[in-house]
């Protein structure tokens, strides 16, 4: 009986002659396809006064978390990507200094496979994050709406 964890080649009719190291060099690049990590394409952030959209355009989709940090008051976005690209690096300067929500972003590599965007906030907001798949010219992207805690009054 193989042990746990071990890989047991049995020939096919038709398939004796098909080498058992070829067989899982291919299901090894096999897998490695499904967990290549997204290649970021662009970035923009829209400020407006009822709420603040920020926008990760990618090649693939983006596998992230987002949680917030208190006293001050602050928002981190881990991203699942390769490596930390120009359209991310470049974020912390599309902030607008009028931005009703967000004081400042820092962008940097946490650990390997993952860029983490911390975003400095100018009061507590209510995040909203969410994917969008491609259309027309534009990719997979990654929005996040940022929304005050206490809806803005419109009178």
């Amino acid at each position: 009986m193989p042990a746990i964890g071990a890989v047991t080649f049995m020939p096919r009719s038709g398939h004796e002659n098909q080498s058992p190291s070829a067989a899982l060099l291919l299901a090894l690049v096999l897998a490695g396809l499904g967990t290549a990590q997204a290649q970021v394409l662009s970035s923009r952030i829209w400020p407006a006064r009822d709420y603040t959209r920020l926008t990760i355009e990618s090649k693939s989709e983006i596998q992230y978390s987002i949680f917030s940090i208190k006293d001050p008051e602050r928002l981190v976005l881990d991203l699942e990507v390769d490596e930390l690209p120009a359209a991310l690096a470049e974020l912390g300067t599309k902030v607008a200094g009028d931005d009703p929500y967000i004081q400042g972003l820092r962008v940097a590599r946490n650990r390997p496979g993952v860029v983490r965007l911390v975003l400095d906030l100018k009061t507590e907001v209510k995040p909203q994050a969410f994917s969008l798949k491609p259309i027309a010219e534009y990719g997979h992207r990654l929005v996040l709406d940022i929304y005050p805690t206490v809806p803005v009054d419109p009178l």
